[in-house]
């Protein structure tokens, strides 16, 4: 199941999470983490710093003084679906910057799982971006299953939308493509249900 569901939250809540994390207009000096790739690290053919914030970052324990913003992403999914939350796992953001082709490597960012036990992804995007997500048909089965990347096919490419949240099995392997033409930004809630 692949929901993409747009103005998950309201105009005002959209633009108060822009300018929190974005914009800086509440002169809060939001903390943002340096990555050197907001993938996987150790990936050899490709480098695509970014910038990380995270909100939770084990289950259920607040990493951040904003959680209270992104809690009504979990809460308005939540209720939109009829999901039953368990656990919030972990919630992150990434703000990734547009990079030079040479610097970045021929391909899409690394596919990748978030986590290797059950989950349910909330994916909301803050603002309107090039950089779409692509998830692929391979779901892992166990902590070792990893798939040949060349032969894994695209299932869905969602893209970049202001108050867009897609929800999916967090279990199917994804990535996003760098944005070349302006900021992308996200954040990126994995949640357990009552169903796994």
């Amino acid at each position: 199941m692949i929901k993409v569901i747009d103005n998950i939250i309201s105009k005002k809540e959209q633009k108060k999470l822009i300018d929190l994390m974005i914009t800086n207009s509440f002169r809060n000096n939001f903390n943002w983490f340096f990555q050197p790739d907001v993938t996987i690290k150790t990936n050899k053919l490709q480098r695509r710093p970014g910038f990380s914030h995270v909100f939770i970052q084990e289950k259920n324990v607040p990493n951040s003084d904003y959680l209270n913003y992104v809690m009504p992403i979990i809460d308005n999914t939540k209720d939109k679906l009829k999901i039953s939350v368990k656990d919030v796992l972990q919630v992150r953001s990434f703000l990734q910057l547009p990079l030079d082709k040479n610097f970045i490597g021929k391909n899409i960012d690394t596919p990748h799982i978030d986590l290797q036990t059950p989950h349910t992804v909330f994916l909301y995007y803050l603002c309107d971006s090039d950089g779409d997500t692509v998830i692929y048909d391979y779901k892992s089965k166990n902590k070792k299953d990893i798939p040949y990347f060349e032969n894994i096919k695209e299932l869905k490419r969602i893209k970049p939308k202001q108050g867009r949240v897609v929800v999916f099995d967090g279990l199917y392997w994804h990535t996003a493509e760098q944005p070349t033409k302006d900021v992308r930004c996200i954040i990126n809630c994995n949640i357990s249900t009552n169903g796994t």
